[in-house]
């Protein structure tokens, strides 16, 4: 008798565990993509390299939901990026550096969560820059996601017949509020073979050096962010920058037209402003249900207001990718820089700068997706 009551409560417990089981689920997920790719003018070399994330950068994950009851479901996500070539981490080496939430959501009021996420640029002008298989320079305007925002609550609205809303706001986790905090704020609409968005972002005093760990952190001191400080104190970092841009897609039969804009002000601690504008429109066609042909055009115009001076840079992207599978695809892609106007040099993203003003890459990887 005493061996059953003592079995009892893990008898109760168990039934517990099956029903929450049963109501539960939880996703691991991922995506390994590496390859080889040729540059010309790396420092004033030409340069062969092995190199992870050729079409997408490499991570793995785990999703999850628990049904709450009346349309209601609790939810998070955690999301680890890596290097495939060398098997380190990304982002600083977080064990979660991509995402890292949980959260509730509502069929009929939307979701909220809290953690480490991606603003609205994100959700809605990302798409956009990844179609175009390239980088607006430097990343300036975060299309490829470069700044995460941590200690975050972000809203996002259900669908309202095509129309979605999504805020969000970074905690400084500090006595001031300005110093390391962030905000945007998306709206999107889809109906039929047209998608367009509009986002706003602001990162006041990112990377800040009496509260590091604020909503941006170090993630701005990234060197891939090459305008994250002034060209004329190289020491200042941005006070604030600002991100507004329109963008979207359009299908007509096999092709998928994109085009963009956006419009970033950096203000340097040093008192010295920089406003750059991206225009960009790209197409992917489908030749056959395997294989996407796309090219892309980005074009970057740029003001330095103390100096005087107007950098310009041209873009072209080219890509041709084949799907051996549903999960697996190989593609080439070749990208092409010219600077112009004041711009001194090249720059494509991810690698080292052109010694002159022009810059020419070509990679050939492999994808795959679990």
């Amino acid at each position: 008798m005493k061996a059953l009551l003592k079995l009892a409560p893990l008898a109760v417990l168990g039934a517990f565990a099956t029903h929450t089981y049963a109501q539960s689920s939880v996703t691991l997920y991922g995506l390994i993509s590496a390859g080889v790719g040729f540059a010309t003018n790396q420092g004033g070399k030409n340069a062969w390299q092995a190199l992870s994330g050729t079409d997408q950068n490499p991570r793995w994950g785990l999703r999850g939901k628990e049904d709450l009851g009346q349309g209601l479901s609790a939810v998070f996500q955690l999301e680890n990026g890596f290097n495939v070539m060398t098997g380190t981490a990304s982002q600083s080496g977080r064990m979660f550096g991509r995402l890292a939430f949980v959260g509730l959501s509502d069929r009929t009021y939307g979701t909220l969560t809290l953690g480490r996420q991606y603003d609205a640029i994100h959700d809605y002008i990302g798409p956009v820059i990844i179609a175009s298989n390239g980088v607006n320079i430097g990343d300036n305007d975060n299309g490829y996601n470069d700044i995460r925002i941590q200690n975050s609550v972000k809203y996002v609205s259900p669908d309202y017949n095509g129309l979605k809303l999504t805020a969000l706001y970074g905690f400084s986790n500090a006595t001031g509020f300005a110093n390391n905090s962030a905000y945007s704020f998306g709206v999107g609409y889809e109906h039929g073979p047209l998608r367009w968005s509009a986002v706003y972002a602001q990162y006041n005093h990112p990377y800040s050096g009496t509260n590091p760990d604020g909503a941006v952190a170090n993630d701005y001191a990234s060197p891939l962010l090459i305008f994250a400080k002034s060209v004329v104190t190289p020491g200042a970092y941005a006070s604030r920058q600002r991100i507004a841009g329109t963008g979207g897609f359009y299908t007509v039969g096999h092709a998928q037209f994109a085009a963009l804009f956006t419009d970033v002000h950096y203000d340097y601690l040093d008192n010295t402003h920089l406003h750059l504008q991206n225009v960009g429109a790209n197409v992917v066609y489908t030749v056959t249900p395997s294989l996407f042909l796309g090219a892309a055009y980005g074009y970057t115009q740029g003001k330095y207001d103390v100096i005087d001076t107007h950098p310009k840079w041209h873009q072209v992207n080219l890509q041709a990718d084949y799907y051996l599978s549903k999960r697996t695809d190989v593609a080439l892609t070749v990208i092409g820089q010219q600077a112009a106007g004041d711009a001194k040099f090249a720059q494509i993203f991810a690698y080292t700068r052109s010694t002159s003003k022009r810059q020419l890459t070509a990679t050939v990887g492999i994808r795959h997706v679990f």
